[in-house]
């Protein structure tokens, strides 16, 4: 019961610091693109805390993390359609529920999209095989240290308000490690893939336990206490055409999170700490799939204040 209580403890903290340091990664390769690479090198860092991590605990390496994967084209198209999706919804899987979290419901579409994304590619396309590889069970330190060290100089090299913001992006990476350790599938992606595989199968014993949905409960309840301006219900309006393009890209985002088999959220926080080829192409064209979108977005405004003009 103990170990429950501080799973929630934990994703609260997580809730407050996603909504505190804006963490996203679109807007991360927002940055990118402006030559500001720190913010995003800070997030895919995120999961790697991981394996500093586990040397104090005297825990192993747990076993569901462990599952890698051979990199394939399903992992590549499934993160060039989350990418795209993702930039389409303004936000990826975290920064989706934190708007959520600061009153901005028209997010709940995205997150209905993401559902039926997830439903329609088993229903639609064969069953999708799959390259295990074997676990690991010691870090990669010729891939780990170089990172770590890129990180903290690029840290170094950026002004004391940047600073502030990355090292709450690290401290987010070190408590997701910490609850990873207690409740490996807490990650909101992953509780919508199950539950989601659970409608399709129709298996009722299958559903995700209680204590996920409590963890994920105290994520939203973090990232209310840590939004600074609060939409209330009363001032939300409702726009058909808002949450329609939201139900679309939601629906473009579960199908690339079905294919490469997890969003953003569980390739950063396990696949990538994990070493896994996949997870690698996975975060790759999920990058390269928001950069593709958000230059269709910007294509687009400009197009539309053209016609007007």
């Amino acid at each position: 019961m103990m170990q429950v209580i501080f799973a929630i403890f934990l994703a609260m903290v997580l809730g407050y610091l996603a909504q505190r340091t804006g963490l996203c990664m679109v807007r991360a390769v927002h940055e990118l693109i402006a030559r500001r690479p720190a913010f995003l090198l800070a997030i895919l860092c995120c999961g790697f805390w991981y394996w500093l991590i586990v040397p104090f605990t005297g825990k192993e390496w747990i076993p569901f993390l462990a599952n890698r994967f051979d990199g394939t084209i399903h992992f590549l198209v499934g993160g060039m359609l989350f990418g795209l999706g993702a930039a389409l919804n303004k936000g990826c899987s975290i920064s989706t529920i934190s708007k959520l979290a600061s009153g901005h419901y028209y997010m709940m579409a995205t997150i209905v999209g993401w559902t039926i994304g997830w439903l329609l590619l088993p229903a639609l396309t064969p069953p999708v095989n799959y390259q295990p590889l074997e676990p690991i069970h010691s870090p990669i330190l010729q891939v780990l240290i170089p990172l770590l060290l890129v990180l903290f100089f690029s840290i170094i090299k950026t002004t004391p308000e940047r600073r502030k913001l990355l090292f709450g992006v690290m401290f987010f990476g070190i408590t997701a490690s910490i609850l990873t350790l207690i409740e490996p599938q807490w990650s909101p992606s992953q509780l919508l893939k199950d539950i989601s595989y659970s409608v399709y199968h129709q298996g009722i014993d299958n559903w995700p336990e209680l204590e996920r949905y409590a963890v994920i409960a105290g994520l939203i309840a973090g990232m209310a206490m840590g939004a600074k301006n609060r939409l209330s219900l009363l001032d939300f309006e409702f726009r058909l055409k808002q949450l329609l393009s939201h139900l679309f890209a939601g629906t473009i985002m579960g199908l690339g999170a079905s294919l490469a088999l997890g969003g953003n959220d569980s390739q950063l926080l396990i696949t990538l700490p994990a070493f896994s080829p996949a997870g690698a192409i996975a975060i790759l064209f999920i990058i390269i799939g928001i950069t593709t979108g958000l230059a269709i977005r910007k294509a687009y405004h400009r197009m539309m204040n053209k016609d007007k003009a």
